[in-house]
């Protein structure tokens, strides 16, 4: 959902070639429990790719301590980071945090690990609607969801905003002139533009594919600025009355006046969810340590201390994660509105062919070339 994206039959090919001679990397979580760099029984070290603000560092601090299993991260901005580490061969990976919409390709691409579920038994916290697979892999065999949903979505100042947004099209009005801020994601923006033309996020008809092309040339006409990480700067230091992005209920976490100052759009075609996975890539030598690592990230308290810090909504039951997590924090109207938008959102799995097709539109949306 973040990011541009690539052929990942490429990736597979690649890794043939670098798995095995892979060195590890990355910034390094902490020192083990005895305070040494090494530690003579585990001599363990696992490298794994995060997005930033998903994880506290504090957590794999503890990990180390508990378990003298080192944690190197490596912090990604896109998707295409994890394709170009990986490819690059200069670290032997372990872990990777990927979104919903990449797991079918990396599982076509046998490019992970199925998982021994019996060593993550922390899973069980997990609440029931999304521990379910809809993105090729629909039995859970090789990831495992750590965020609930985010939702791409238009989120408006209600003060500011100068018209009422009742559909995608409406971010073209000219009223909006350099007003609306949007994210760069391909699959994002033409899903959108697909679905609020009443075809599928996922088409790979280029008639439909041309005609939502044209949709976003018309909104990027009023689109004050791309974003890849978050609209939350446009959207506070007044630049922008309109976003189409992820950001709502960081935006609620942020600060309470936002909760009466910004507001959710409801426009046919729903909103594009989106779940953080985590999952082992085959060139993982640690695969159990590994696991011991998920499992630790799944426990109640450690997974408040990242909840608590970024304000995400938990994949977590609230019946297992309330005592850990900030006072008041499920009064947050951020939580309900994600709820409504789960039952109309769209979700899509990436796959070549679609993306072979949309990156020249894509391009040529960026660029303003016909």
């Amino acid at each position: 959902m973040r990011r541009f994206q690539k052929k990942l039959h490429i990736l597979g090919m690649m890794l043939i070639i670098t798995i095995g001679m892979l060195t590890g990397c990355g910034k390094h979580a902490g020192a083990g429990e005895n305070g040494k760099e090494k530690d003579a029984d585990k001599d363990v070290e696992l490298n794994i790719m995060l997005w930033d603000q998903d994880y506290d560092e504090s957590v794999f601090k503890a990990f180390e301590k508990k378990t003298g299993i080192h944690v190197n991260i490596n912090y990604i901005d896109n998707t295409d980071t994890i394709i170009s580490k990986l490819i690059q061969g200069t670290a032997d990976y372990d872990l990777l945090d990927l979104e919903s919409a990449y797991i079918k390709s990396f599982v076509d691409n046998d490019l992970l690990v199925e998982l021994n579920h019996s060593n993550i038994e922390n899973e069980k916290y997990i609440r029931e609607e999304y521990y379910k697979g809809y993105t090729g892999d629909e039995e859970m065999k090789y990831a495992i969801p750590m965020t609930a949903p985010i939702y791409t979505c238009i989120i408006y100042n209600k003060e500011t905003c100068p018209i009422e947004i009742t559909k995608f099209e409406d971010l073209a009005n000219p009223a909006l002139k350099n007003q609306v801020c949007m994210v760069n994601s391909t699959i994002s923006l033409f899903g959108m533009a697909l679905q609020s033309l009443g075809y599928k996020a996922d088409s790979t008809n280029e008639d439909e594919i041309s005609e939502a092309a044209e949709l976003l040339t018309k909104i990027k006409s009023n689109v004050k600025a791309f974003v890849g990480e978050s609209a939350i700067p446009n959207l506070e230091n007044g630049e922008c009355s309109v976003a189409y992005c992820w950001d709502y209920m960081n935006l609620c976490n942020m600060s309470k006046d936002n909760w009466d100052k910004y507001e959710v759009a409801d426009i046919p075609g729903g909103a594009e969810c989106c779940i953080q996975y985590l999952a082992i890539p085959s060139s993982s030598k640690h695969v159990k340590e590994t696991e011991e690592l998920i499992n630790f990230l799944l426990e109640p308290e450690q997974y408040a201390v990242s909840t608590n810090a970024f304000g995400t909504e938990p994949v977590l039951k609230e019946e297992c994660l309330a005592e850990y997590v900030e006072s008041g924090f499920y009064e947050n109207p951020a939580i309900q509105k994600n709820a409504e938008l789960y039952e109309d959102s769209w979700k899509i799995a990436i796959d070549d062919e679609q993306i072979n097709i949309l990156d020249s539109y894509y391009t040529k949306l960026m660029s303003g070339s016909e």
